[in-house]
């Protein structure tokens, strides 16, 4: 767990931080604190030493530290090579013909196979085909997702639910369809597709109980031909035997999200599932689906090329000024009143920019209302995190008065995930 950073160990030599390059390592809640920033600040005060490890590490871990790299796996089999689909030449429908027809011929030998898919729920929004009317959630801004058993309309924000319209509430038009297909909706197709494995379903729904994950885990490991499908859980460093296909569905989803990890993000998921199959020394193969599969991150991570992306990688982030080569803070004013939250961010910008004219101030940008309350967004860019907390402290002291008059919240966020 994260929060294992702070555990009182006497005598404490070593720290190890593994899969580091995940991002549930930065709490998104305060105290927002970075558990491998903790590691490395407590085995400095305690002569210990820290080792962090990842088969696809961050960009900033990479250029910071000394690497040792291994050239094998642990029993010596090698990473399976990796097939990339390009979806523009596939039918209807979430899985390609190749990974299909690999799904299907493990499961008559009774082997075991990974899929993974970016989102949960069964469609990822309800649409109307005659006037375009898509179900939202009234107070988060974004579609609802179409979840199964029961069948509802889900908010993966805020949790507000609804049922499936039968007609369109905009046109009075019959027959709402689905768009999109999410962890539910992949499990469907597979039933279709291979119906002679079993399917277990690990993603935020599955395992929302305590105790899920080891139990849906165990159900995969029995003996017999099983497929774990899911979210980016199924991605995570689980060491599963008889595992000869894994597939990622649409690896270049995280290619559209507006942020500069992007890439990093897509290369990592393709290069963390691959390493789920073949890890006892089966002949394995895993098929990659994408829609763009020319791209940088897609075609290098097909190779395992993590030096090659890495590099690269650093030098993109060293021409833009981004980490690891500058620090960045992010500034999230949210309220109720859409005037207020605008009128606040603008003036933090604009107090920012004349506190602090050396510094790259980012916005104000706005972001989807969530859980009813809008939101704008600053970014903040500095060599060192104190040359842009010092200036914005003395700034939000300034404006704490009108903050409280305007009724919103500020909330600060030294190197966010998410920008």
């Amino acid at each position: 767990a994260r929060s294992a950073v702070f555990a009182p160990v006497p005598r404490l030599g070593l720290l190890v931080v593994d899969e580091e390059h995940d991002a549930s390592y930065k709490q998104d809640s305060s105290p927002r604190y970075d558990a491998r920033q903790v590691a490395a600040r407590r085995a400095a005060a305690c002569g210990a030493a820290v080792v962090y490890g990842s088969a696809t590490p961050r960009p900033e871990t990479w250029h910071a530290l000394p690497r040792a790299t291994l050239g094998a796996r642990a029993d010596g089999s090698r990473l399976p090579p990796v097939e990339v689909v390009d979806m523009r030449t596939q039918g209807p429908g979430p899985v390609s013909r190749p990974l299909a027809r690999a799904l299907h011929e493990a499961a008559l030998r009774g082997e075991k196979a990974i899929v993974m898919t970016s989102r949960r729920g069964f469609a990822l929004m309800a649409l109307c085909r005659a006037c375009g009317w898509i179900a939202r959630c009234p107070r988060c801004d974004v579609a609802l997702v179409q979840h199964e058993g029961p069948r509802r309309l889900v908010c993966h924000h805020c949790g507000h639910e609804a049922p499936v319209p039968s007609v369109c509430p905009s046109c009075d038009t019959a027959g709402v369809a689905r768009q999109g297909t999410g962890s539910q909706g992949l499990e469907a197709a597979l039933a279709r597709l291979v119906p002679s494995a079993r399917l277990v379903r690990l993603d935020g729904s599955s395992a929302a109980r305590r105790g899920a994950v080891a139990r849906l885990l165990a159900e995969f490991a029995r003996p017999g031909p099983a497929i774990l499908l899911g979210t980016q859980m199924v991605a995570k460093g689980h060491d599963l035997p008889a595992v000869t296909v894994a597939g990622v569905i649409d690896a270049d989803g995280p290619l559209q999200h507006p942020d500069f990890r992007s890439e990093e993000r897509a290369f990592g998921l393709i290069v963390q599932v691959a390493g789920r199959a073949g890890r006892r020394g089966e002949r394995a193969r895993v098929i990659v689906q994408a829609y763009e599969p020319e791209a940088r991150a897609v075609r290098l991570g097909a190779r395992h090329a993590v030096a090659e992306f890495l590099d690269g990688e650093l030098e993109r982030r060293r021409r833009h000024g981004l980490p690891p080569f500058a620090r960045l803070v992010r500034v999230l004013v949210e309220g109720e009143e859409a005037d207020a939250v605008a009128a606040h961010a603008v003036a933090l910008a604009a107090s920012m920019r004349a506190a602090a004219p050396d510094l790259g101030v980012l916005g104000p940008a706005p972001l989807h209302r969530l859980r009813g309350r809008h939101r704008r967004a600053l970014l903040l860019r500095a060599p060192r995190a104190s040359a842009a907390t010092e200036p914005l402290r003395r700034v939000l002291e300034a404006l704490e008065a009108e903050r409280r008059r305007r009724g919103v919240r500020t909330v600060v966020d030294v190197d966010p995930q998410d920008t």
